[in-house]
């Protein structure tokens, strides 16, 4: 008898901050059509497919080896962006899905939403939409630590308000580095 093939359910999150509960709500429709048998999860925690190429996501190599192995039927993600970022990883992973007849689903529904295609010229666009929608993520992730930094020194940042207060704790070594520079006249001083 001829093992059925996989419906992988694949889910990523970037930062140790984020949860997979929107993604997992999103594919529990489809999940509940399969049985538990046809039912592969992987799921990707704190893995920014901005900094990460394929190489570098072993759970991106799992997915990827299952369907050079014929063994999947459908990959379901929540949108292309989940799967990848960057655009010649993603046309790289739709010519493998196509060429071992996988079948890509997005589960995420709502404004913006395409559905997975057979164009490769539509799919290619998307993804360069995606790529660019991960620069502009990285780009004002920037833009915030640099105008708030998780640290500044001396003082502690309190989350709520995103501001900061003086730290005590580190008062004297605070103190001592400024009067230090208080001394330095030229750059020889400095250093």
């Amino acid at each position: 008898m001829e093992q059925r093939k996989l419906h992988v359910f694949f889910r990523r999150v970037s930062t140790v901050n984020q949860d997979l509960e929107m993604q997992i709500t999103a594919d529990a429709p489809f999940r509940e059509k399969l049985l538990p048998e046809e039912i592969h999860v992987i799921d990707e925690f704190a893995v920014s497919a901005n900094k990460k190429s394929t190489e570098e996501r072993p759970e991106m190599l799992k997915l990827i080896s299952l369907i050079k192995q014929d063994k999947v039927s459908t990959v379901y993600a929540f949108d292309r962006t989940r799967l990848f970022r960057n655009y010649y990883d993603g046309m790289e992973f739709q010519d493998i899905c196509r060429k071992h007849g996988v079948s890509l689903v997005y589960t995420s529904s709502g404004q913006g939403h395409v559905k997975a295609t057979d164009s490769t010229f539509l799919e290619g666009v998307l993804l360069m939409f995606s790529n660019i929608e991960g620069q502009n993520i990285a780009r004002r992730t920037n833009e915030v630590q640099r105008r708030c930094p998780p640290k500044k020194l001396g003082y502690t940042k309190v989350s709520e308000t995103k501001q900061y207060v003086k730290s005590l704790d580190n008062r004297e070594t605070v103190h001592s580095y400024f009067d230090a520079l208080q001394n330095v006249l030229t750059v020889e001083d400095l250093s």
